[in-house]
């Protein structure tokens, strides 16, 4: 009777760690063709919105640049501080950064999770009033969790007055507002849904990429850039 009892016991165990790996699973294929479906466009339109919207696209003024700004080739990011995969691809884009200084790195403050990532974004885009976007942003993108008072808080720790950055935000709001509904409006005519998304060239590379992608999306830039 105890060996029927404990045979039970096994036979639901396992059938409750298989559902969870079946779980785990479908979240994870799910996952993965939401960052590769995040675009509904063909490639043809895709290229025609940036071909037709290159002066936003890369020289907005409200946009913050990063790398060499004299750079050969300019990398547009579209990004959400409390996007994982964001988070997952930030020292990606650092080490691209690092290993290739000609690379020009136009960053789309995209704050589509709520109320804390616009939060986020509005303090990132007050912080250039006091010279630490860069390391604010690092920050920001490294952070486990974020809430309204942890945003601050990171703030303070790399080296930021607090207290300052709230009064930017407040005097900075109607331009603040104006670079996030820019993006938001370029990045629907991309026919974006999600986070990260990379352009670069005539070329649209929606959800994650790899080291290796981005230095292939780098080179095609070049390349075509070249051709011309």
């Amino acid at each position: 009777m105890t060996w029927k009892i404990e045979t039970w016991k096994i036979e639901h165990v396992a059938l409750a760690l298989s559902i969870l790996a079946f779980g785990v699973a479908a979240v994870a294929g799910w996952v993965y063709f939401d960052q590769r479906s995040q675009t509904q466009l063909s490639e043809h339109s895709i290229q025609t919105v940036i071909k037709n919207r290159q002066s936003i696209l890369l020289h907005s003024k409200g946009d913050l640049v990063l790398g060499n700004r004299q750079g050969d080739v300019t990398l547009v990011e579209f990004s959400d501080y409390l996007c994982s995969v964001c988070k997952l691809v930030h020292p990606i884009v650092a080490k691209l950064l690092s290993d290739d200084g000609q690379v020009r790195l136009v960053i789309k403050e995209y704050p589509i999770l709520g109320s804390v990532s616009t939060l986020a974004a509005q303090a990132a885009l007050a912080s250039r009033e006091q010279g630490g976007y860069a390391r604010f942003r690092k920050a920001l993108m490294t952070a486990r969790s974020l809430n309204d008072e942890r945003i601050f808080e990171i703030a303070a720790e790399v080296g930021l007055d607090p207290e300052r950055l709230r009064i930017d935000m407040a005097k900075l709001s109607d331009q603040i507002g104006n670079v996030l509904e820019a993006n938001v409006t370029l990045a629907k005519d991309l026919g974006l849904q999600g986070t990260p998304a990379f352009v670069a060239g005539q070329t649209l590379v929606p959800g994650a990429t790899s080291l290796a992608g981005l230095n292939h999306l780098i080179s095609s830039a070049r390349a075509l850039k070249a051709s011309r």
